[in-house]
């Protein structure tokens, strides 16, 4: 199964694709995500580890590729574990997400569909997107917990529309992963 949401307006827009949690866990980093966000002035923004990210394809084959993977892959079960942070907006503040087959699996086939390069991979959840001191993000992993112990098993792969700043980002489609 497959839902269009939005047309993209133009070909020069980025996409990336995505994996959300859903339900209990959605709500949770949902709840930490705008509360820090409202804290530090920073974006809201979804929960999701992106699969594939900076596509700058044309929204057709991006679309297509989405339904050729998703009907190639199985829903998989993923395990958030530590929070951790780096020097980077896109992964100021985050939360591991366990190595796993099948999703190092799903990301090959959307790179190679799109054609995209291989490059290193750390599946995550941001937390926040915004450029703090070292103490500070210390500081939030004490208030926010160092472990998160979330199982979710994602059903569906996304097809985001990433152009301009995240509180602009909007879903275009999604596709149901094969059952």
């Amino acid at each position: 199964m497959s839902e269009t949401k939005k047309k993209p307006d133009s070909d020069s827009d980025t996409f990336a694709l995505w994996l959300k949690p859903e339900n209990e866990v959605y709500d949770a980093l949902k709840r930490i995500i705008d509360s820090l966000s409202d804290t530090y002035g920073a974006p809201r923004f979804d929960p999701h580890i992106t699969v594939a990210g900076n596509i700058t394809k044309p929204a057709e084959a991006v679309e297509k590729t989405v339904l050729e993977v998703a009907a190639q892959s199985e829903p998989m079960t993923l395990y958030l574990t530590e929070t951790d942070y780096r020097d980077t907006l896109y992964q100021s503040l985050f939360i591991h997400t366990a190595s796993n087959d099948a999703l190092l699996a799903l990301r090959e086939r959307c790179l190679s569909g799109l054609r995209l390069e291989h490059k290193p991979y750390m599946p995550h959840i941001s937390l926040l997107y915004k450029k703090l001191e070292t103490a500070e993000k210390d500081r939030i992993i004490e208030q926010v917990g160092s472990r998160f112990d979330f199982v979710f098993s994602p059903d569906k792969l996304y097809m985001m529309r990433t152009t301009g700043p995240p509180d602009q980002w909007e879903e275009v489609m999604y596709a149901s992963l094969n059952n």
